[in-house]
């Protein structure tokens, strides 16, 4: 065994949501200000899980147009604004005593200061066709379309590593490689 190698891991190539998908994903985050919370967090600003979960309210500045998860500092579009806006209204009504510093709260989180869980994100979420890392991971397929897949501008707009870019500007091009005819 000593002298074996191993094979190199396949790495998946992320792919685009279908119209399907994000229709059945915008009606659902209807239903729930949590999860249109979520929906927007992920879908819109390319955050993971792990940031959503831990997000605190502090890191919101609806008047100024800001969101500041872990000093990323970006501005607030109007989706997210509203969607953040209605789930403080209704996480006031309620829980109108809670002291969670956490953005994201539920009945067993309201009475402390811990972040919600991952078995309680994967439950809101698990209706949806697809998940919080696929919401992440259109979105940032959309934004290397839109920027001639830069893999720079992707790692400084959502503070990704240099494989993690490449990966995605990848996807871009075989994509466009596809659509592209060839002509002799």
């Amino acid at each position: 065994m000593r002298g074996i190698k191993g094979g190199k891991v396949a790495i998946k190539i992320p792919a685009s949501l279908t119209a399907d998908e994000v229709e059945s994903v915008a009606l659902a985050a209807l239903q729930d200000p949590a999860l249109r919370v979520v929906v927007a967090l992920s879908g819109i600003h390319a955050l993971p899980a792990r940031q959503i979960r831990s997000m605190l309210v502090a890191h919101v500045d609806l008047p100024g147009r800001r969101l500041d998860p872990e000093g990323l500092n970006r501005p607030l579009d109007n989706y997210t604004a509203e969607a953040i806006d209605e789930y403080l209204a209704y996480r006031h009504r309620r829980w109108p005593n809670s002291t969670n510093p956490h953005l994201l709260i539920t009945r067993n989180t309201a009475t402390t200061t811990t972040a919600v869980g991952t078995f309680w994100m994967d439950r809101l979420v698990k209706e949806l066709p697809v998940g919080v890392d696929q919401l992440r991971q259109d979105r940032i397929l959309e934004e290397a379309l839109a920027n001639g897949a830069d893999p720079l501008h992707l790692a400084h707009v959502f503070s990704l590593g240099a494989k993690a870019s490449l990966r995605y500007t990848s996807a871009v091009t075989e994509t466009e490689a596809e659509r592209t005819p060839n002509t002799p």
